[in-house]
Protein backbone atom coordinates (compact mmCIF):
# COMPACT_ATOMS: atom_id res chain seq x y z
CA UNK A 1 0.00 0.00 0.00
CA UNK A 2 3.08 2.54 -0.40
CA UNK A 3 1.47 3.94 -3.38
CA UNK A 4 -1.20 6.43 -2.07
CA UNK A 5 1.57 7.69 0.38
CA UNK A 6 4.58 8.18 -2.27
CA UNK A 7 1.85 9.82 -4.46
CA UNK A 8 0.77 11.93 -1.42
CA UNK A 9 4.40 12.88 -0.98
CA UNK A 10 5.30 13.63 -4.12
CA UNK A 11 2.35 15.85 -4.79
CA UNK A 12 3.57 17.87 -1.42
CA UNK A 13 7.27 18.10 -2.91
CA UNK A 14 5.91 19.00 -6.37
CA UNK A 15 3.74 21.42 -5.02
CA UNK A 16 7.21 23.35 -2.94
CA UNK A 17 8.73 23.51 -6.32
CA UNK A 18 6.17 25.20 -8.36
CA UNK A 19 6.03 27.89 -5.14
CA UNK A 20 9.58 28.17 -5.80
CA UNK A 21 9.66 28.69 -9.45
CA UNK A 22 6.96 31.26 -8.63
CA UNK A 23 9.02 32.95 -6.42
CA UNK A 24 12.29 32.77 -8.56
CA UNK A 25 10.32 34.43 -11.42
CA UNK A 26 8.58 36.87 -9.25
CA UNK A 27 11.96 38.24 -7.80
CA UNK A 28 13.33 38.15 -11.81
CA UNK A 29 10.51 40.54 -12.63
CA UNK A 30 11.11 42.51 -9.26
CA UNK A 31 14.42 42.84 -10.06
CA UNK A 32 13.18 44.15 -13.67
CA UNK A 33 11.25 46.70 -13.03
CA UNK A 34 12.90 47.76 -10.11
CA UNK A 35 10.03 47.52 -7.58
CA UNK A 36 10.00 49.83 -4.10
CA UNK A 37 12.37 47.75 -2.06
CA UNK A 38 10.61 48.44 1.37
CA UNK A 39 7.15 46.96 -0.21
CA UNK A 40 6.64 43.88 2.19
CA UNK A 41 5.44 41.21 -0.57
CA UNK A 42 9.13 42.10 -2.23
CA UNK A 43 10.88 42.22 0.65
CA UNK A 44 9.06 38.54 1.49
CA UNK A 45 9.75 37.46 -2.01
CA UNK A 46 13.43 38.06 -1.43
CA UNK A 47 13.96 36.96 2.04
CA UNK A 48 12.41 33.27 -0.07
CA UNK A 49 14.74 33.55 -3.06
CA UNK A 50 18.07 34.74 -1.22
CA UNK A 51 18.63 31.39 0.45
CA UNK A 52 18.36 29.71 -3.13
CA UNK A 53 20.72 32.00 -4.79
CA UNK A 54 23.28 32.45 -2.42
CA UNK A 55 25.31 29.14 -3.79
CA UNK A 56 25.42 30.96 -7.00
CA UNK A 57 26.00 34.09 -6.53
CA UNK A 58 29.81 33.04 -5.87
CA UNK A 59 29.80 31.32 -9.34
CA UNK A 60 29.36 34.26 -10.86
CA UNK A 61 31.68 36.48 -8.82
CA UNK A 62 34.68 34.14 -9.84
CA UNK A 63 33.71 34.64 -13.43
CA UNK A 64 33.03 38.10 -12.99
CA UNK A 65 30.06 37.97 -15.22
CA UNK A 66 28.05 41.02 -15.55
CA UNK A 67 24.68 39.27 -15.39
CA UNK A 68 23.44 37.85 -12.46
CA UNK A 69 22.77 33.72 -13.46
CA UNK A 70 21.54 32.39 -9.99
CA UNK A 71 18.09 32.73 -10.56
CA UNK A 72 18.16 31.07 -14.24
CA UNK A 73 20.56 28.12 -12.55
CA UNK A 74 17.91 27.71 -9.76
CA UNK A 75 15.06 27.37 -12.14
CA UNK A 76 17.09 24.74 -14.58
CA UNK A 77 17.70 22.61 -10.70
CA UNK A 78 14.14 22.82 -10.01
CA UNK A 79 13.05 21.70 -13.95
CA UNK A 80 15.04 18.94 -13.45
CA UNK A 81 14.07 18.02 -10.28
CA UNK A 82 10.47 17.92 -11.26
CA UNK A 83 11.12 16.61 -14.96
CA UNK A 84 13.43 14.06 -14.26
CA UNK A 85 13.95 12.71 -10.57
CA UNK A 86 10.73 13.26 -9.14
CA UNK A 87 9.27 10.75 -11.97
CA UNK A 88 12.13 8.42 -11.52
CA UNK A 89 11.59 8.42 -7.77
CA UNK A 90 7.93 7.56 -8.43
CA UNK A 91 8.30 4.75 -10.48
CA UNK A 92 11.40 3.40 -8.34
CA UNK A 93 9.27 3.58 -5.23
CA UNK A 94 5.31 2.35 -6.71
CA UNK A 95 6.72 -0.66 -8.45
CA UNK A 96 7.60 -3.84 -6.51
Amino acid sequence: MPGPLVMAISFLIDLALNLAQVMVIASIIISWVGADPYNPLVQTIKKLTDPLYKPFRGLNEKMNLPLDLSPMIVLLIITTIQRGLMPALKLALIQP
